[in-house]
């Protein structure tokens, strides 16, 4: 069973960021590290609160 249908949406407030290319979701104190699949780093302030696998949205407050 293939469950990829397309990228994850991180949405933070009314804000929402489709992750195309990122691979890993570091959680941190306080903050969360992206890795995409070339090796870039993104580092959001945020914790995770919400992961709906359904919709394919990752919430962060």
């Amino acid at each position: 069973m293939c469950m990829d249908q397309g990228s994850f949406r991180l949405v933070q407030g009314d804000t929402e960021t489709v992750m195309d290319h990122v691979a890993s979701i570091l959680p941190g104190d306080g903050a969360l590290k992206l890795i995409d699949a070339f090796g870039k780093t993104e580092v959001l302030p945020g914790r995770i609160e919400e992961i709906d696998l359904l919709n394919r949205r990752i919430v962060v407050v």
